[in-house]
Order: structure tokens, then C-alpha cells, then sequence
């Protein structure tokens, strides 16, 4: 049954931290309770109370769940079960004290409950296992995934006393490096090797121009993670965590700096997994630097290249059609590709010959090879086409003068037409 709480009016400023102690202390009975469904308020008579509105998961386990609480507050507190019966007009949210998401234009709760649903979290699609990283990097990997492992975390935490320090145990992760390394890969492995879903965001998802909504956003992506116990990978994020406006006489960069500011807060208080990724770790505010566990992502070298070929062409679930003569080893010593390319080889060599309905050859991954990077080499040599081409028609004063007087006789007669 659901929970009531009536506790002194002492304990409203710390409404965030007993959330995520009633939380932890009642997950044995709960599950994982969204923070939302903790919610604090002062009735119509003055009295604070704190309302969970889920229902126990394990039966007759009332007298235990009153003695958590109760232990967390050490104090007399009045513990009821089954809130909804105690008053038919009972209606939580008209006093709501906490959680409280105002950014200055009232209570948008509401309005940032129903963004929260834009953001679906589904199942990861990579696993740990194939990842092709040096070992080093793997370790950095699981040791930043390990805080938010429920043993550990009740260790270190709890029973260590580091809550009194970090509250939330959020484990903020950036993966950075060169484009096509594996960085997204990464971060949809650690939701896999998490057991966790994913939900994938990007800066151009959250931005706005406009004042407030850019924050509005940002509280909406993590109240969905929250929500869904979903790992947030938020891509692009050289541009989300970017050093503030320092010229904020537009209304726009004011909105932008308010939406970072947010994303500090909404990092500080969310108590699970969120991991960036940027090509771009040089523009990072220093204010973000200090609460990310930064992870380079490297380029492959010989052997990881081999590994991903393998991978690409024999790994599990696949079954290409292939020649005797396929030597993974010669294809990575021959191309220094990072993953993004082996996979792009690996697709154009099985279109063409599922086109020419062949087996592949060493042939033709060599073939692929030599577009993709011909491809490249293309794009590093192209020209800047957001530039006009076309030139500009110097005109004489006198000429100028004459098409001044056109342009004035066409205005002229259209006024003294009839109307139709």
C-alpha cells in the first residue's frame, strides 16, 4: 500500500536528500522508485507530509516499511498506509512542496512531465563484448560504471559514508576522441553490460533560443532517464557543455546559458548513469569537466584494426557469404581505418555482391576500401559551399538612377490602376 508521512515542519529543507534516503532505504519493498513518486507537501491545516504513491511490491510488509522510515528519521514521525482512504477530498499536488521544477515561469511541472514522454528509452544495440578497445581503456570503463552497481554503491555510499558528500551517485561519463572511434558504440555497451535501456538525446534536440525552454528540455530528458532507470547518452556534447556566453546582451545567449546551468543542476541531483560524447573535449566548460569521468576513446591501432575486421565479417549472427582468399589481417595493415570505415567497407562490399549475388573476395573489400577512403579525400578537398559563387554587377550612378526611376514608374502606375 501507498505510503503517508506526517513529519515536523524541520525536515521541508531537506526534502531532496530524504528522498533518496526513503528511496534506498525502501527499494527492498518498492523497487526502484522514480523520484517523482516521492512527493512533499503541506496540507490545508499546516502540517508537512510526504506521500509515496506506489504500491509495495512484497506483501505484509507493512510493519517493516514503517520501521525503515521510521529509522531514517529518527524522530517521531506519524506513518499511515493506504494515504488515498484517509480523506475522500485528499489532493496532494494543489500544496505541493517538493519536487518543485520552477525556472521563473510558475510551476511548469506539468509541461515538463509531458516533454519527459518525447524521450523513449529502448534496448542498447551493442553489447561490452564488442567493443574493440585497448584493456586500459576497458577497465576505466567498468571501474565509472561500478559506482552505480547496487553492492558497491551501498558500500562506498552507506556504509562507507560517502553520501554525506555526494548524495546522488551519479556516474557522468564523456567519451571523447576522432570521429567514427566507437564513442556511441561505448556508450550503448555500458547501458548493455548495465542491464540497462537507453535513451539517446542530442544537443539539437534540446536547444532552444527562446528563454526557458532550453532548461525546460533539459529537466525533461532526465526526469524521463529517471523515470525509465534508462542510461542518458546525450551525443554532440561539445555543444551542450561548451564554455558559458561570457556577451549575454541577446536574448538568445541568455537562454543558452541558462539551459548549461541547468544541465549542472540536473547532473548533481540525478542519481544514475549519463554518458557524453563529443569529438570536441577542448570546448568543455571547466565547471563540467570537474563532475565527468573523461575516457579517451583512441584510434585503432594494427591489431584493434584485425579485431574489428573479425568482428565485422565473423562475428556472432553474422554469415557472409566469403572467399577462401578474405585476410583480415592484410585488410587492416593496408588501410589505417577507424571503426566507422571498416564498417562502411564491410557494407558497400556486401551490397555489391549481394547485387552481383557472388561470395566476397579479398577483392572486393580492398574495392570498398579504396571508395571509402576515395570518399574521404573528396570531402577534405571540397570547397566551402555555404559561399555564393555568384559575382556581384557593378552598376554606374547614372545606372543606378535610371533603375531607380523604372522601379518607381511600375509603382506609380500600379497605385493609380483601378481597383478591380
Amino acid at each position: 500500500m501507498s505510503v503517508y508521512i506526517q513529519m515536523p515542519a524541520k525536515y521541508v529543507s531537506e526534502c531532496p536528500q530524504i528522498s533518496l534516503e526513503l528511496r534506498e532505504a525502501l527499494r527492498k519493498y518498492y523497487g526502484r522508485l522514480p523520484l517523482s513518486d516521492i512527493a512533499f507537501f503541506k496540507s490545508d491545516d499546516g502540517k508537512i507530509s510526504v506521500c509515496i504513491m506506489e504500491e509495495a511490491q512484497i506483501p505484509n510488509s507493512n510493519r517493516s516499511i514503517i520501521k525503515a522510515i521510521t529509522e531514517i528519521f529518527g524522530y517521531p514521525v506519524e506513518v499511515r498506509l493506504g494515504y488515498q482512504k484517509l480523506d475522500s477530498d485528499f489532493w496532494p499536488e494543489a500544496h505541493i512542496l517538493y519536487p518543485k521544477i520552477d525556472d521563473g515561469n510558475g510551476d511548469d511541472s506539468e509541461e515538463i512531465e509531458k516533454l519527459s514522454r518525447n524521450y523513449q528509452a529502448e534496448q542498447p544495440d551493442y553489447t561490452f563484448e564488442q567493443l574493440v578497445l585497448p584493456e586500459a581503456t576497458l577497465e576505466e570503463i567498468i571501474d565509472a560504471t561500478a559506482r552505480i552497481d547496487t553492492e558497491v554503491k551501498k558500500k562506498v555510499f552507506d556504509e562507507w559514508g560517502l553520501r554525506k558528500i555526494v548524495p546522488c551517485a551519479t556516474s557522468a561519463i564523456s567519451f571523447y576522441g576522432s570521429p567514427g572511434t566507437g564513442k556511441t558504440m561505448a556508450a550503448e555497451a555500458v547501458a548493455s553490460k548495465l542491464g540497462k535501456t537507453i535513451i539517446r538525446a542530442s544537443y539539437a534536440e534540446i536547444e532552444s533560443k527562446y528563454h526557458g525552454e532550453g532548461p525546460k528540455r533539459v529537466k525533461a530528458v532526465f526526469m524521463a532517464a529517471e523515470r525509465e532507470d534508462a542510461v542518458l547518452f546525450l551525443d554532440e556534447a561539445d555543444s551542450l557543455l561548451s564554455k558559458r556566453l561570457t556577451d549575454v546582451t541577446e536574448g538568445s545567449a541568455q537562454a543558452i546559458n541558462s539551459m548549461r546551468s541547468q544541465l549542472l543542476i540536473s547532473l548533481e541531483k540525478f542519481d544514475g548513469v549519463v554518458v557524453f560524447a563529443t569529438n570536441l573535449v577542448v570546448n568543455y566548460d571547466r565547471a563540467f569537466i570537474s563532475r565527468l569521468i573523461s575516457i579517451k576513446i583512441p584510434e585503432p591501432d594494427l591489431e584493434a584494426r584485425k579485431a574489428i575486421w573479425e568482428k565485422h565479417i565473423h562475428g556472432e549472427g553474422i554469415s557472409i557469404p566469403l572467399s577462401d582468399d578474405v585476410d583480415t589481417a592484410k585488410l587492416a595493415a593496408e588501410y589505417a581505418f577507424c571503426g566507422r570505415d571498416i564498417k562502411n567497407a564491410v557494407v558497400y562490399a556486401c551490397v555489391d555482391a549481394a547485387r552481383k549475388s557472388k561470395p566476397i573476395s579479398q577483392e572486393d573489400f580492398l574495392k570498398a576500401c579504396a571508395e571509402v577512403k576515395r570518399q574521404a579525400d573528396e570531402v577534405a578537398k571540397a570547397s566551402d559551399y555555404t559561399q555564393s559563387t555568384m559575382q556581384e554587377i557593378e552598376t554606374t550612378s547614372e545606372e543606378k538612377l535610371e533603375i531607380a526611376d523604372k522601379l518607381q514608374s511600375i509603382i506609380d502606375s500600379q497605385e493609380n490602376s483601378p481597383s478591380p
